[in-house]
This record gives structure tokens, C-alpha cells and sequence, in this order.
């Protein structure tokens, strides 16, 4: 060889030898990295595989060299893939069950429903679950990673919790069952059970804290509310006058109150806790006692208000009551005996006491002639004497415990009498009043003390009663009331008899008055009108004082003619000149005559006269008189103005009222067909004083000057001698009615 193929002879030889040694170094480096370094599961698989391949080839690379004959090294071979093969599976199965741990952190940390976190040495949190990250309102634990309390929470809360924390770790000491208040960071108040420890790493050293808390709120409130029902019920039972006690099978005392404790002389009701009842009562109340709790155990059924006596070691008999039921647990088997003994010696004697003083009143209320009852603040009976039973017919056994509405058919009665027991009962104060009730379809009168019943605290707690009949003086009474009246009202026809003559023989005076004065008075006037014209052909013309004197003095002459006209009218004894007419046109002429008036004073006239109206025999003359000086009495009734209704229809007539002192009495009757005239206005009206003198002569509410008082007196004769009616009365809605009604 030359030198040239020597170098590269030796190149390859130190080429084949440096991948050798890369070679071994590659595996056993793979080892180490296996044996020694801590890393993922991944990581470590990577590192074995370089280790076998390295090994692989370098075992191949030195059978290559020394060929067939060095089996040793084939072997060696052969046995290093077999160990990176099995170690290769073992990473797999440690990769394996690291991804199975972490699914089950994974799902402990996100479905656990306490807080679960971890923090580091400067109390930050490394990682929370997800209920914790709910606690505080986000919605990933990874919003929470590097935070701490203060971020969540005021320093109230957070500062003692860093002292915790550092406490655990400087002394490696953890906190468990702690129970604390806290105020969540939504702003409500609970409680929490908090476990902290201090995180450690795989060689022991403290890295930091990890904790655990629980809501355990509605837990605390619980025990809180079980503390104080167990007080109160404690309190209730201690507070019972009657013995109470629970026993176990055994009969040993669980619980017992205060009662009972003092009842068998033992220091407190805690001394009594696991004794039995022989170690308190003598050997017959024990072996009673005994039997009755076998046969409760045994059956399952209670026993209420078992009655039974026993003699003190003073010799007195004292009665019991006793009360005993089963104590059962969720399986539905008897676990003890709860119980209650009474001690009912003084209450049967109070009640058999009562009994006697019951029977005594009893017998006084029987031999009582009145009707003697009580009852209670509801109107039910409590007590009745036998003048009760026979007033009513029926047994007290059927009266006790029922209200007068069960029993009295007047309700009406029944209602008077219960609003009186409440007037008792309300007031407090005994009342004394008339009554009447119907027995037996008769009438009967009872004069009745009502009085209160109180207990001894003053409070009323029922009502009494004392009856006494009166109806015979009641019936007396009312005899004696009506003969009374029948003689006032005989009296008061008498005085009205009486007025009706008076005013009968005042009208024929008048009449005969007024005839009298109208012709004494009618010449003078004709007289002193005949020379007032002579006077004033005389005065001056420029004399206007004069001739209004003059004026004044001719309209006297002439309202003087016109009541002496009306006194003639009034006293005229003559014939109506009767003739069939028809009314409507009676009546429209009766207007045209004041029609000019009306409008002047602002009065409105409306006409509803009938068109089926037959004629009717009348003096048309003296109608349309009547029938002006009812217009005009009308209008002045209305002086700032209104509305007069003239109205005609035909009728029959209804309910006549007979009178002596009238003189149509004996032409209308009930049956008859009649005309009716009315005129409404919508006026002051008539008052209550002037009803019954608006027909009298000379009576008048007009100033004088403005009326005679003869209008109505003249038109109400006027219809009389037509055999008719003239009515005037005030209207409902206002003002006044005239109705005249005359026969067909």
C-alpha cells in the first residue's frame, strides 16, 4: 500500500472506532437518563428508545467486526433489546396509568362540590377546582391561578388566613375541622369546615399549602335550630306541671322533667338519668308499672288516661292519670317508652265540689217561678230551669249545648235575643228590657234581667237570664192603649166635625158679608169715579203731580171694583149657564187671555192636551176664570220665569174619600169617567204652613196690592157648583199641581 491508501485505511479504522464510542455513550446515556433523571412519561420512552437503538447497532457494528465466532457478543446483543423492550413496555404502562391519575385528579378537582386548592410558598394560588372558581364568581380555575384572598376577600377574612398559612408552613403542622364564619364574595354570610396542610414535594420539603373547604352553612343553622328546639322542648316539658319521663326497655330513665324529679324527691331530673323506677317507688306502683311497659313493648299500643292510685307515706290516697305510648325508630321497633303521669287528686275534688254546687243551684233555679237560663259567649245554652222547659215544651237534656236558633222558630225572636246577649257581653253591665215571644202560635210578654257571669280573673265568660211572664199585664196595657186611642181619634173626628161646621157657617158668612159690601160699596165708588173725572178736567195741564195723583186714585177705584166683582162672584147664589163644550178649546182660550203675561215674565208654556176628550156640560165663562187664576197665581210664583204645563186627559176614578163637610162628597164616585185639568208649574211651592188655609177668603201670600185673597175661594166654588174638584198640592220634582177634574 502506499502511503495515501495507508491514511485512508486509518481514517476509516478511526471513523468505524469514533462511531463505536458515539455509539455505547448514546446507550448508556439512554440508561442513565432512564435510571436517574425524573421526566414525563414521554420523555423517558424517547430516552429508551435511543438507549436500545444505540445498543442494537453497536452490538451489529462488533458482529460485523469479529463475525460469526464472537457469539458472546450476539448474546449480549440479543439480551440488551430484550431489556429495552421490557422497559420500553413498563414506560408504557407508567404512561398509561399517569394519564388514568390524572383523569381522576382532573375529575375530583371539577366535579368535588367542596373548594380544593393548592398555593405556593407566598400563599398564591397554583391551581383551584372548578367549584371554588364558582365561589368566586369566574368561570375557569385557571382566572384564579397567581391570586390570593385579598384579591376575593376583605382583610378581615384574608389576613388571618395568610397567618394560617404561614403558620402551617413554618411549623409543617396542618389545620383540620376548623369551622369558621365567612362572607362569600357574592356578599352572604356563612359557614365553611376548612382543612389546610402543608404541600410538600417528592423529597419532603414544603412547597406551599393545600386545602380543602366545605359549605357547611345550612349544616350549622341546622344544629343551630335542632340547639334551640332542643332547649325549648326542654324548657316546655321542665315547665309542665305533669310528670314526664322517657325509659328504656330496660325502664331506665333517658329523661326526665323538672315535675317529676321533684315529685319522688331526687336532687335535679340529671340524677335520675339510667335509674329504674324501683330505686323512687314502692314495689306495687313498680310492678304495675312493669306490666303496662311489657305489654307496650309487646303490642305496640299505647295507653292513654289510665286511672290509678296510690297511697303517699303519709297515708293520703292520691289519684292518677297516666298516658304511655311506644317510641319507635325508622324500622318501626320499639326503642323506649315516653310517658306522662298527672296527678288529677285536687281537680276531682274541685270538679266533684262543682257537681254539688251544680246540683244546688239547679234546684234553686227549678223551684224559681221565673225562666232562669245560662249560656255561654256564643248564645249555647249551659244551664235551664224547669220553668224553661215547660214555658217551651221540651227537655234540657234537648236545649244544653244548642243557641235559640237551633230550637225557636221566630227567627226573627231569635235574633232580638242573641243582639241582647251581646249588648250584656260587649257593655259588661246587667240590662232589664221587655220581650215578647210567640208560644205555641200565642203571643206572650216577658220582662228579662239580663246580667254578665265573670270568672274569677273578672273576664265575662257567660250570660244569665231572669224571665218573668207579663203577658197578662202587657195584654191590660194594650187594652187599655187602644181604648185610649179610639177616644182620641173619636175625639179628633169630633174636633174635625166640629172645624167643617165652623168653616161651613164662616163661608155662608162670608158670602152673606161679601153680598152685603158689594152693593154698599159698589155706588160710592161709582160715585167718587164720577168725580175724580171731574177733577181732573180741571187740573192743569202742566200739573204732573196732580195727574198721577189722579192716576193712582183711579187705579184704587178700580181694584176696589174688581174685589168688590169677586165678592159678588163669591156670594152669587145664581144657576151656571151649562152648556157641552169642548175642553182643550176651553182651555186655549183660557191662555190667549194671560198668553201676553207669561212671555213678558219669562215663562214658558208647553201644551199636552188629549184629542180623544168627549165635550163636557160647563160654564165656559166661569172654567176659563178658574183656569186664568190659576195660570196667574202660577207665573207669580215664578218671577225670574220657568215652565207651566197645561195638560188634559180622560180618566176613571179610583178611591173617592168621602167627606161631610164637602160639597161634591155626594156627586163623584169611584168608577166615574172624568176630564182632568192640570196645571204644573216649576215654582217655590206651597209650605207646610200655608197647605191648609190656601182656600180661606182674603187669604193671600202676595204684598199687598198684588192679590185679594178671593182667587182660589171663587175658583174653587166655581168647580164645586159643576160638580167637580179642584186640588192643588206640590210636586215631587218642584213646585205645584192644579187639578181640576169634572164629570162626564
Amino acid at each position: 500500500m502506499d502511503h495515501k491508501e495507508v491514511e485512508a485505511s486509518r481514517r476509516v479504522l478511526g471513523n468505524e472506532q469514533t462511531l463505536r464510542v458515539a455509539l455505547a455513550f448514546s446507550g448508556v446515556l439512554g440508561v442513565v437518563w432512564l435510571v436517574v433523571m425524573e421526566a414525563s412519561p414521554i420523555a423517558r420512552v424517547a430516552a429508551g428508545a435511543v438507549s436500545g437503538l444505540s445498543i442494537v447497532a453497536l452490538a451489529w457494528n462488533h458482529r460485523r467486526k469479529a463475525g460469526d465466532a464472537n457469539r458472546e457478543s450476539e448474546i449480549l446483543a440479543e439480551r440488551l433489546v430484550e431489556q429495552n423492550r421490557n422497559i420500553t413496555d413498563e414506560l408504557y404502562q407508567l404512561k398509561d396509568r399517569h394519564k388514568l391519575l390524572d383523569h381522576y385528579f382532573e375529575t375530583l378537582m371539577e366535579h368535588i362540590p367542596s373548594n380544593i386548592y393548592f398555593k405556593d410558598l407566598d400563599s398564591k394560588f397554583l391551581q383551584v377546582n372548578q367549584s371554588m372558581a364558582k365561589s368566586f364568581g369566574l368561570a375557569h380555575p385557571a382566572d384564579v391561578e397567581g391570586k390570593s384572598d385579598h384579591d376575593f376577600f376583605d382583610r378581615e377574612h384574608a389576613d388571618p388566613a395568610l397567618a394560617d398559612e404561614k403558620k402551617i408552613i413554618k411549623t409543617g403542622k396542618g389545620i383540620t375541622g376548623f369551622i369558621e364564619h365567612e362572607t362569600f364574595a357574592d356578599g352572604k354570610e356563612g359557614w365553611v369546615l376548612t382543612t389546610k396542610m402543608p404541600f410538600r414535594d417528592r423529597h419532603g420539603t414544603i412547597i406551599g399549602t393545600f386545602g380543602m373547604s366545605s359549605n357547611v352553612t345550612e349544616l350549622v343553622e341546622t344544629q343551630n335550630t335542632l340547639e334551640r328546639e332542643r332547649n325549648v322542648l326542654r324548657s316546655l316539658i321542665d315547665s309542665f306541671p305533669d310528670r314526664i319521663f322517657v325509659r328504656d326497655p330496660g325502664r331506665h330513665y333517658l329523661v326526665v322533667n323538672k315535675a317529676m324529679a321533684d315529685w319522688v324527691g331526687a336532687e335535679s331530673p340529671e340524677s335520675m338519668i339510667g335509674k329504674t323506677p324501683k330505686e323512687f317507688f314502692p314495689q306495687e306502683v313498680v310492678d304495675r308499672g312493669a306490666e303496662e311497659d311489657l305489654e307496650i313493648l309487646a303490642s305496640g299500643n299505647p295507653i292513654l288516661n289510665r286511672d290509678w292510685t296510690f297511697k303517699t307515706q303519709e297515708g293520703e290516697i292520691r289519684n292518677m292519670v297516666t298516658t304511655k305510648v311506644p317510641l319507635l325508630d325508622q324500622e318501626g321497633r320499639s326503642w323506649g317508652i315516653v310517658g306522662m303521669d298527672r296527678d288529677v287528686t285536687e281537680a276531682r275534688r274541685a270538679r266533684q265540689d262543682l257537681i254539688e254546687t251544680e246540683k244546688r243551684l239547679q234546684e234553686m233555679m227549678d223551684n224559681s217561678p221565673a225562666v232562669v237560663y245560662l249560656k255561654d259567649l256564643d248564645g249555647r245554652y249551659l244551664m235551664v230551669n224547669r220553668g224553661y222547659e215547660e214555658m217551651f215544651g221540651i227537655g234540657r237534656e234537648d236545649v244544653l249545648g244548642r243557641t235559640d236558633h237551633d230550637f225557636i222558630g221566630d227567627r226573627s225572636a231569635a235574633d232580638k235575643f242573641r243582639e241582647n246577649d251581646l249588648m250584656v257581653i260587649q257593655s259588661g253591665r246587667s240590662v232589664q228590657m221587655d220581650e215578647e215571644l210567640y208560644v205555641e202560635g200565642e203571643p206572650h210578654w216577658y220582662v228579662t234581667a239580663r246580667f254578665p257571669l265573670r270568672d274569677i280573673n273578672g273576664k265575662v265568660h257567660a250570660v244569665g237570664g231572669i224571665s218573668t211572664d207579663i203577658t197578662d199585664r202587657k195584654r191590660a196595657e194594650e187594652e187599655t192603649r187602644q181604648l185610649n186611642e179610639d177616644l182620641v181619634s173619636a175625639n179628633n173626628d169630633l174636633q174635625q166635625a166640629q172645624e167643617q161646621l165652623i168653616q161651613a157657617e164662616k163661608m155662608e158668612s162670608v158670602g152673606r158679608l161679601a153680598s152685603g159690601v158689594a152693593h154698599e160699596v159698589k155706588n160710592p165708588l161709582a160715585m167718587i169715579g164720577m168725580g175724580l173725572e171731574l177733577l181732573a178736567r180741571r187740573i192743569p195741564e202742566d200739573d204732573e203731580k196732580g195727574r198721577e195723583t189722579i192716576e193712582r186714585m183711579k187705579r184704587g177705584i178700580e181694584r176696589a171694583k174688581k174685589i168688590v166683582k169677586g165678592l159678588v162672584d163669591f156670594s152669587s147664589a145664581r144657576q151656571l149657564a151649562l152648556e157641552p163644550k169642548e175642553v182643550n178649546e176651553v182651555v186655549r182660550d183660557s191662555l190667549a187671555l194671560v198668553e201676553y203675561q207669561l212671555k213678558k215674565t219669562n215663562v214658558m208654556v208647553a201644551e199636552e192636551l188629549a184629542d180623544d176628550i168627549p165635550q163636557v156640560n160647563l160654564d165656559a165663562t166661569k172654567v176659563e176664570q178658574v183656569i186664568v187664576n190659576l195660570m196667574i197665581n202660577a207665573m207669580h210664583a215664578m218671577p225670574e220665569g220657568g215652565q207651566l204645563t197645561l195638560r188634559t186627559y180622560m180618566t176613571k176614578l179610583k178611591g173617592v174619600k168621602r167627606d161631610e163637610g164637602v160639597r161634591t162628597a155626594g156627586h163623584l164616585r169611584a168608577g166615574d169617567r172624568v176630564v182632568r185639568i192640570e196645571i204644573d208649574d216649576t215654582g217655590t211651592g206651597i209650605s207646610e204652613e200655608n197647605s191648609g188655609k190656601i182656600y180661606d177668603p182674603f187669604f193671600t201670600t202676595k204684598p199687598t196690592g198684588a192679590g185679594t185673597g178671593l182667587g182660589l175661594s171663587v175658583s174653587r166654588k166655581i168647580i164645586e157648583l159643576h160638580q167637580g174638584t179642584l186640588d192643588l198640592a206640590n210636586r215631587p220634582e218642584g213646585g205645584v199641581r192644579a187639578t181640576i177634574t169634572l164629570k162626564i
